[in-house]
């Protein structure tokens, strides 16, 4: 067969294999399926010095896709589990930081404390508005899936 290159149409790539383009109708080979498409000349425009050349071909590239829908907004870590009094450790980790204290006025969403698991940093959001009751971690200290890592009234 004649020349091989890789095509890219929306992010997907292509093998494509091009027979002889002096014939008029040339074997083409995309991802090693075979195709049979005529070649014509490009109508004239000024596209440069290089000559140019279109190929009509069976319609083996599916049409572009339309672009991903935008994703919903994501918070900036996992918030814990628990219930409105407490916030639990999702997994079991290192708490590498506490952001409250006793008696701290806090919104949902807002960090309490970051944990490291598994060479990963989480950052652990209140689930609900409130009042820090207790703390019952330190910074460096280890903690189970599930140990409450923040109480409230």
């Amino acid at each position: 067969m004649g020349k091989a290159f890789r095509l890219t149409v929306n992010d997907k790539a292509y093998d494509i294999e091009v027979g002889d383009l002096g014939r008029p109708e040339v074997e083409v080979r995309v991802d090693g399926e075979r195709f049979n498409v005529r070649v014509e000349e490009a109508p004239a425009t000024d596209r440069g010095p290089d000559p140019v050349m279109s190929i009509a071909v069976s319609p083996f590239i599916p049409p572009p896709s339309p672009p991903p829908a935008p994703r919903a907004a994501r918070p900036a870590g996992p918030v814990a589990a628990g219930d409105a009094k407490t916030l639990t450790a999702p997994m079991p980790g290192v708490v590498l930081a506490v952001r409250v204290k006793e008696g701290d006025k806090v919104k949902k969403g807002q960090e309490v404390c970051l944990l490291e698991s598994m060479k990963m940093e989480l950052n652990i959001l209140a689930n609900a508005d409130g009042v820090v009751k207790k703390v019952p971690v330190s910074q460096g200290q280890n903690v189970a899936h599930g140990a409450v890592l923040v109480e409230f009234e």
